[in-house]
């Protein structure tokens, strides 16, 4: 298995499963109410549903480097989630989440491995460093989402 293809094998995984930390984001979201997707807690500035958004948008942006497009990245970095009217736009959401995750994993495994120590794009990291990156990013967010959860089922 080439280099590309684990990354978007973990990709994945951390999206749905079988990745080394036996917790991933879709099992982590499958109990949450679009309410406790949108409560704010004091622990952090961001939201669950938040977080899936500006998981959605950096999936976006990666799509766009991968591409070679250079993303002006706004202040809200992504972080600004649409209203959530009910439980049916919560699970739009999460779907839009999985489907630009699949889309991202595949092109990563279509990236000419003649690119990984190139720029993405001009002025940014190795093309290896963003991808791998892609993967870093999910867990270090999916931390968050756990902890979130956690603290609002618990009331805090």
């Amino acid at each position: 298995m080439n280099i590309l293809t684990q990354i978007s094998t973990h990709l994945l995984d951390t999206l749905e499963g079988e990745n080394w930390t036996d917790v991933n984001i879709m099992d982590s979201l499958k109990d949450v109410t679009v309410q406790e997707a949108t409560l704010r807690t004091k622990a952090s500035p961001n939201t669950i549903a938040s977080l899936v958004n500006h998981l959605i948008y950096w999936n976006g942006v990666m799509m766009q480097r991968i591409n070679g497009i250079r993303v002006n990245i706004p202040d809200s970095n992504g972080y600004d989630v649409p209203d959530l009217a009910g439980e049916d736009d919560w699970a739009d959401l999460k779907r839009k989440l999985v489907a630009s995750t699949h889309e991202l994993a595949d092109a990563i495994k279509k990236v000419d491995e003649k690119r990984l120590q190139e720029p993405i794009v001009a002025g940014h990291s190795s093309t290896y460093k963003n991808l791998q990156g892609t993967v870093e990013h999910l867990h270090y967010h999916l931390g968050q989402i756990v902890i979130l959860k956690k603290l609002i089922k618990a009331g805090i």
